[in-house]
């Protein structure tokens, strides 16, 4: 069973669709909503985590994008910059699923974007601004 994290974005024309019934019931994918931000005027995104089969997966987000709605993946959405991080680990206790760790030998920052629910509780305590989420 494949786990893919992706990002709806909703027009207004489109935000009350029933994607995640549709998911579930025509495509038999095992959908976790982990964040949703919406304005029925003004559109909305949904944070998933999608379980299935690869070919039910595309198969599902092809359906999505036919009716409509964005489709991104998870990462494309968390920007963190290397060479602007100095590895503080301000961030670190922040975060609430463990996305963001140091590592014992080289006491360098890693990100582990399979945990991110894309919270932003990580942007707020960078103190340099290292961590950008456009969500």
């Amino acid at each position: 069973m494949l786990s893919k994290k992706v990002i709806f974005t909703f027009s207004p024309q489109n935000v009350e669709r029933p994607v995640t019934y549709q998911l579930i019931k025509k495509y038999d994918l095992w959908v976790n909503i982990l964040q949703a931000k919406f304005e029925p005027s003004l559109g909305g995104k949904l944070v998933l985590e999608l379980k299935g089969e690869d070919n039910r997966i595309e198969e599902g987000l092809s359906f999505v994008r036919q009716i409509g709605v964005g489709v991104e993946f998870l990462e494309q959405e968390v920007l963190w910059d290397e060479e602007k991080c100095i590895d503080c680990g301000a961030c670190i206790s922040i975060c609430p699923t463990g996305v963001l760790s140091l590592d014992k030998v080289t006491y360098k920052l890693k990100l582990d974007y399979e945990k991110c629910i894309v919270c932003g509780n990580c942007v707020e305590a960078c103190p340099l601004q290292a961590i950008k989420v456009t969500f």
